[in-house]
């Protein structure tokens, strides 16, 4: 075992790590809807567990702890009694440098006898401005745009011991605000509040919320984990009934839920009657609607028209028996549509669900045994179609931990608000079969890699006939002192996509290969570099190729109140084929993996201010610039420029 030190870190560095523990969950994964993920993390942020005294539902909630982790730290709590350091994190089985930093940004290490949380009621206004400063095509003569380029967001929270609050507005670039479509002023509006019963052993949830049962064949809303180098990471907690806290227009419910626990059982009931975003259209007599619209922009006339344009009334129920590390879970979901859904005529819409009314049902299980974890949910849906996912994740030896995980998803499934572990966005027809391990041969190297298999059994919108296709990453991370460390990482990925011939179009094998290595470190307090190169290899119907280097600056004040990150960018790609993705830093709240693509630079200058203990300032300004082109973008997006300039302002009062 290496020799670990700890100390007091500066807030810097501690966002540095938050935004590793962030980019490790989410991946290359630009459309992760990461909202919920981030309020979760800074709520711990801000209210840290008590390590001797949180369950592990609390725990589940971090995201970056796997299933075996949490056992074992939960059965070297209850051996050996209260962990009063970081230090004892170093014994726990499977505990590594790496995590017990992250877990230090949520964790305090304070007295056991404390019963709960206590949460002193407070109250949070955030205010947030967002501008792209070239005007869009949208918002030239003949005007297609209704409103204003600026995109505005308001958020209040409210917490107290008994009762959670909330209400979220939002108005996108281009949306009209207190005119036009929108004469109450934002175009979005979501609010919650959620009661605690009985110390919280019961809860009741008003307005919007998010429904998250089993593995998620049956019901899963909101940020799911997926497949990134965070290889033993791909099991699912059942976190039941949620708040909802996103900007995400559709993927929510609307009603009443409630959560009651009583010894061994729990049992969450809930209904939803929503409107959502949809493409109607008029077929013979009757109104359908055609396809579902999850942009939440509603800027054009014809955006403006599919806005709630269809309802959905949504019954649900879960019933779970928990006992010690085994739990068993029976959900039922009931969804119909004002309008009836008819898809347009295509192949690859055959087997997927149409018509008013469908009702979904599954059941799942979670069971700890010794050093092992096993986890799976069955289901069926009215279209007549089954789903099945098993895994199991086993710590083999001290420095070998495995994650396996086989689904199986008919190719009749259908379920409105499923989210499953797999390859393609739908849940519906696929097979595969997940490998993954974290290896660590030596003391202060770690190796984390993943083989996932899979196929489709029938046409998909990129295929002309079934297919199968794999993925691969590995990932050596080496850990230079306390303050540097670097990793490599090789991803590959194979699967077939459609071409088109002279008289026929056939499956071509896609072929996607990225190297990474990063490079990240501290000098002294108040400084922190991170450097990245990222070469693609792209080949299809062409190869494609690019490549990708940035520099972080990262700074704070001695007093702590002020801290900045500065990156500048070159990146150099063929075309849009061989893009590729970073992370990037942002407002609080906010998250960005920018596609990069084209011959460029990009730089952004982040900040925050501390003005003074109830009032923190951000702000963010970004610009790329693109070589050898005249326009960005296309449609009303287009930008007849070679640049593009953002800015952004963010101001919250907490008191």
């Amino acid at each position: 075992m290496a020799l670990i030190s700890w100390g007091q870190q500066p807030d810097m560095q501690q966002v540095a790590k938050l935004e590793d523990v962030i980019e490790a969950i989410v991946a290359d994964n630009e459309d992760a809807n990461v909202e919920q993920l981030l309020d979760d993390l800074q709520a711990f942020r801000e209210a840290p567990l008590n390590i001797n005294q949180c369950q592990r539902a609390d725990l589940e909630r971090l995201y970056f702890l796997s299933p075996v982790q949490i056992d074992h730290l939960l059965t070297y709590r209850q051996q050996y009694g209260p962990i009063l350091t970081p230090f004892e994190l170093a014994q726990v089985d499977g505990f590594t440098r790496q995590l017990i930093g992250w877990l230090q940004l949520f964790v305090v290490f304070g007295s056991a006898e404390a019963s709960k949380r206590f949460f002193p009621t407070r109250q949070e206004i955030l205010l947030r401005a967002i501008r792209q400063i070239e005007l869009q095509k949208g918002y030239k003569e003949p005007r297609k745009y209704q409103g204003s380029p600026e995109k505005l967001y308001l958020r209040y929270r409210f917490s107290s011991s008994t009762v959670r609050a909330g209400l979220t507005a939002e108005k996108d670039a281009g949306e009209s605000f207190f005119s036009g479509a929108n004469p109450e002023g934002f175009d979005y509006y979501s609010a919650f509040a959620i009661i605690g019963l009985k110390d919280d052993q019961h809860q009741l949830f008003l307005g919007d919320y998010l429904a998250r049962f089993g593995q998620g064949l049956v019901a899963w809303q909101g940020f799911s984990l997926a497949k990134s180098a965070e290889v033993n990471q791909v099991a699912r907690f059942g976190q039941g009934l949620r708040t909802y806290s996103s900007t995400d227009e559709n993927n929510y419910l609307r009603g009443l839920g409630a959560a009651f626990h009583w010894g061994n059982f729990g049992w969450s009931p809930f209904v939803s009657y929503k409107k959502f975003d949809a493409n109607r259209e008029q077929r013979a007599e009757e109104t359908v609607f055609t396809s579902f619209q999850s942009s939440g922009l509603h800027r054009t006339a014809n955006e403006i028209e599919d806005k709630n344009s269809v309802s959905a009334l949504t019954i649900g129920t879960n019933l779970t028996y928990t006992f010690q590390r085994f739990s068993l879970g029976v959900t039922g979901v009931y969804n119909r549509y004002g309008l009836a859904l008819d898809r347009r005529e295509a192949d690859y819409n055959r087997f997927l669900f149409e018509g008013r009314q469908l009702t979904t049902v599954g059941a799942n299980y979670q069971w700890g045994v010794s050093r092992y974890y096993f986890y799976g949910e069955a289901a069926w849906s009215g279209s007549k179609g089954f789903a099945f996912i098993q895994g199991v994740e086993g710590q083999l030896a001290d420095e070998l931990e495995l994650s396996l995980l086989y689904r199986s998803i008919g190719k009749k499934y259908n379920a409105p608000l499923g989210s499953g572990f797999t390859e393609n966005s739908r849940l519906n027809d696929e097979q595969g079969l997940y490998l993954g391990a974290t290896v660590e041969p030596l003391a202060n190297v770690s190796v984390k890699l993943y083989a996932d298999l899979f196929s489709h059994q029938w046409i998909k919108y990129t295929t002309v006939a079934p297919a199968k296709g794999a993925e691969y990453l590995l990932q050596v991370n080496y850990q230079l002192n306390d303050e540097w460390e670097i990793y490599g990482r090789y991803f590959y990925e194979e699967k077939p996509v459609k071409s088109k011939g002279a008289d026929f179009q056939f499956n071509l094998e896609q072929q996607r290969e990225k190297w990474r290595v990063h490079l990240s470190g501290a000098i002294a307090d108040r400084y922190l570099l991170r450097s990245r190169l990222e070469w693609i290899n792209y080949q299809h119907e062409e190869q494609s190729k690019g490549w990708l280097v940035f520099q972080d600056f990262g700074w704070r004040s001695k007093a702590n109140n002020c801290s900045a990150w500065f990156r500048v960018a070159y990146f150099y790609t063929d075309d849009y084929d061989s893009r590729i993705y970073t992370y990037e830093n942002d407002l609080l709240y906010q998250f960005a993996v920018p596609a990069f693509y084209g011959k460029g630079m990009r730089f952004y200058l982040n900040g925050k201010v501390k003005i003074c203990e109830k009032i923190d300032f951000w702000m963010k300004l970004a610009r790329s610039w693109f070589i050898g082109v005249d326009t960005i973008g296309t449609g009303y997006s287009q930008l007849d420029a070679n640049s593009r300039t953002e800015v952004k302002f963010q101001l919250r009062f907490k008191f």
